[in-house]
């Protein structure tokens, strides 16, 4: 019987003695560890300042009085700079950016209702855009598509009886992409681009010997490697404290 009653006693110890414990206050000035920062890794965040270059096609369109003056398609390289701005929140960045290009994009061909071996000739010279940015980050890497404006200064050139007639023309558009961007060291990123752009239809006129005035649609795709710089030591991982 003794037996028994001590078992009891051991096994309701047991029982009370976490409930109990739970009761007991906290020892006032004990730490209390908080729980560990989350880490997203490489910061994408802040100013940055760079250089692109790479090549550039394009198909340009003519019409005459209605009637269909044939197309060309035209290619050749690109180089510049770009300016811009980034904001990382978590996973995403969201940036805008300017950028502007010196380009020798050109083509020809035979004009279809002048006379035999009249010939129309373009040459993409210049190239600016304002985009803005959305990306999503894996830690280095950075996915991104881009969108905005664009604007372009083009010369067209329509020579007819072994003349040319020269005119220059500014031309406004739009651009979409989309690239991916490496973080090479804490402020330097290395990326690869690819924009369209559409800068819709535009009459161009030219004078003598030419003087009449044609109908001119046009895009332009391009492909860039881009290398960036980031200001202010921005490169450090991006950590969400508590």
């Amino acid at each position: 019987m003794k037996k028994f009653l001590l078992t009891g006693v051991a096994l309701a110890a047991l029982a009370c003695g976490p409930a109990l414990a739970a009761d007991l206050p906290v020892r006032r000035g004990m730490p209390v560890k908080a729980p560990e920062p989350v880490s997203y890794g490489y910061n994408w965040s802040g100013f940055y300042i760079g250089a692109h270059a790479g090549g550039g096609w394009s198909e340009k369109c003519f019409t005459f009085a209605g009637a269909t003056d044939g197309c060309h398609d035209a290619d050749g390289w690109l180089a510049g700079g770009q300016v811009g701005f980034n904001v990382q929140s978590g996973q995403f960045v969201f940036g805008v950016e300017f950028s502007g290009s010196w380009t020798d994009i050109n083509g020809s061909h035979a004009s279809l209702t002048g006379p035999a071996g009249d010939t129309y000739h373009t040459d993409l010279n210049s190239l600016l855009m304002l985009t803005g940015r959305v990306g999503m980050t894996f830690d280095r890497m950075l996915i991104y598509v881009t969108g905005g404006g664009a604007w372009a200064r083009d010369e067209f050139r329509y020579t007819t009886g072994g003349v040319a007639a020269t005119t220059n023309q500014n031309r406004t558009g739009w651009t979409v992409g989309a690239g991916i961007e490496y973080g090479l060291a804490p402020n330097w990123s290395i990326a690869a681009q690819y924009n369209y752009v559409d800068l819709g239809d535009k009459d161009v006129t030219f004078g003598p010997p030419a003087s009449f005035t044609a109908r001119a649609e046009q895009d332009i795709h391009l492909a860039t490697v881009r290398l960036n710089y980031r200001f202010g030591g921005w490169g450090g991982p991006v950590v969400a404290r508590y």
